[in-house]
């Protein structure tokens, strides 16, 4: 029994163009509706007929529909509740470090202190992704089929990446 070579993928790209220059060469491409003209690209394709004149009047107006704009305030939230996350675990890398030089009453104190603000920090991201992860839900629910959707904040994975991050 023959065994079939498996393409690398440039091998595909190279067949691929292959044909594409030979039907060029034929004439294939010589007599396509619009050639010369150009390329409308007010109507989307993607778009059913019946939402063309909707997001016509919506993109003349600089309107996008409710779920582009939830994504970008998604990715907006994602992103600065990602950075603030971050930022807490230096801020707390950084005291931890300098408390090692205190005297010891008051590295104790420090320390508790640094423990109070962990717990807060935890809090206040539970409770913002807890509202990010209900915005995601909505969104999901609510882009059209072939969006890509978000994944929800895995809250407990971050938080004991925090803690183990913080040092």
């Amino acid at each position: 029994m023959e065994e079939k070579k498996k393409r690398t993928l440039d091998e595909w790209q190279d067949a691929i163009e292959k044909q594409i220059r030979e039907a060029m060469e034929r004439g294939e491409f010589d007599n396509l509706k619009g050639k010369g003209k150009p390329l409308d690209l007010e109507r989307n394709p993607f778009t059913p007929d019946e939402w063309q004149l909707a997001y016509k009047i919506m993109r003349d107006n600089n309107v996008a529909p409710e779920w582009i704009e939830q994504g970008k305030t998604i990715r907006d939230e994602l992103q600065a509740l990602t950075a603030w996350f971050e930022k807490q675990a230096q801020w707390q890398r950084d005291r931890a470090h300098k408390a090692k030089s205190l005297a010891i009453d008051k590295m104790i104190a420090e320390r508790e202190q640094l423990a109070r603000a962990r717990d807060k920090t935890c809090a206040r991201f539970r409770e913002r992704a807890g509202l990010l992860n209900q915005a995601i839900d909505l969104f999901n629910l609510k882009a059209p089929p072939g969006i890509p959707h978000f994944t929800r904040v895995r809250i407990e994975d971050a938080i004991e990446k925090f803690l183990t991050a913080r040092g």
